[in-house]
């Protein structure tokens, strides 16, 4: 049974964005240390997903950062590379899913 979507408000997001003000990377379980018991991870996850680019962060990263004019340019191209990359795979698992499902479908 999926777990419902945390909901995230433009408050939260700006108060992640602010407490990731000035920092490096940092970890889920840290924000969530300091921000108190509504923050768990998959909340942070969708704070950084609806960030609209302020948040770094994807699999492999060492955590969270807050994209700033002084972030370095390599990892700013890691996050936003890997990402691309993970929703190239993911698109062509989907196509892949429905020409399979297609080969069985069946005249109504």
């Amino acid at each position: 049974m999926p777990l419902p979507v945390p909901e995230v408000s433009k408050e939260e997001i700006d108060r992640v964005c602010d407490h990731l003000k000035g920092k490096g990377w940092v970890k889920a379980g840290q924000i969530e240390a300091e921000l108190g018991k509504k923050m768990n991870e998959r909340k942070i996850r969708k704070i950084a997903e609806f960030s609209e680019g302020r948040i770094l962060s994807r699999p492999g990263l060492p955590g969270y950062k807050l994209l700033t004019p002084a972030t370095e340019i390599a990892e700013v191209d890691l996050c936003a590379s890997g990402l691309e990359s993970q929703g190239r795979k993911m698109l062509l698992r989907g196509t892949q899913i429905r020409r399979r499902f297609h080969r069985y479908a069946r005249p109504a």
